[in-house]
């Protein structure tokens, strides 16, 4: 079982039009900050963005083993990127502003892309059985952490900067017992990033939904997903994803919401019907009444 496509083909593996290898994806030159940046999809997309030949890459998380374990693979594997490490977490304002002043400082010059990518996904419990703090946590990272994160990156980024959100999916599904943190907080964030684009023009914003990725956060949904028939992608899928859609082949889907598992090149070929439709692949209600 797969989520509804737009596209005909669904992918659960990375293919040859979002490789990092082609020379029209190339990010060199590039000044790259990523969030969550140590393990699982965080850490798929800095290979990426690195393979895609990124010049500078920071990549912030709560824990340095994984952060220096992530450097060590990329620098081994492509040479022609510095990796900057950064321990600390969103949800701490100050720290934030700091770490992302200290990376501008550090390239001497804009950031040129943003990937929001931490995320929480609380104890499934029911709103009345919750711990209260551990439910609130989502929000924390979610909204708090990434509203921390815009506002710290803003008066450092490039005029014509990329931001991808990391969101997912699951805020299109119907009840599943348990995540009403995890999806409550992911639609306020998407909206967030919705209102982060509208008030700065020139800035690309895309909200992209990773797939279905096996990580030490999704092992406590796993089991749901076994029970709904749900298969989970490759984490490369979404690495490479991102990558593709920080090119200029993407730059028509500013402000969308969409997923890594889509055929890009199906995708491109709907640019003309999207150009007419401004609210198709964004967050809203059915209607107003």
């Amino acid at each position: 079982m797969s989520f509804p496509s737009p596209t005909k083909t669904y992918h659960q593996n990375t293919y040859e039009a979002i490789s990092p290898s082609r020379p029209e994806l190339s990010t060199k030159g590039k000044n790259a900050f990523i969030s969550g940046g140590g393990t699982g999809i965080g850490a798929s997309i800095a290979q990426s963005l690195a393979k895609s030949g990124v010049t500078n890459l920071a990549i912030m998380g709560r824990r340095t083993a994984p952060l220096e374990a992530t450097k060590t693979d990329i620098e081994a594997a492509n040479p022609g990127t510095k990796v900057h490490l950064y321990a600390g977490d969103i949800t701490d304002a100050e720290a934030t502003k700091n770490t992302l002043a200290a990376f501008a400082e550090a390239v001497g010059g804009k950031i040129n892309i943003l990937i929001a990518n931490a995320g929480y996904l609380s104890d499934l419990a029911s709103i009345t059985e919750t711990d209260a703090d551990e439910w609130w946590q989502g929000f924390e990272v979610s909204v708090r952490g990434n509203f921390n994160l815009l506002r710290a990156f803003q008066p450092l980024a490039a005029k014509d900067a990329s931001v991808i959100h990391v969101s997912t999916a699951a805020i299109h599904l119907p009840y599943m017992p348990g995540f009403s943190s995890y999806r409550a907080s992911k639609i306020a964030a998407t909206k967030m990033f919705e209102y982060f684009r509208s008030e700065n023009p020139g800035m690309f914003v895309l909200q992209v939904h990773p797939g279905l990725i096996r990580t030490p956060m999704a092992d406590k949904f796993a089991p749901a997903a076994d029970e709904m028939g749900l298969v989970f992608d490759d984490v490369a899928l979404p690495g490479d994803f991102v990558v593709w859609a920080l090119s200029g082949e993407a730059k028509f889907l500013d402000g969308r919401f969409v997923h890594a598992n889509w055929d890009v090149e199906e995708v491109e070929a709907m640019k003309g019907e999207l150009e007419k439709d401004e609210g198709r692949f964004t967050m809203g209600l059915l209607g107003w009444y």
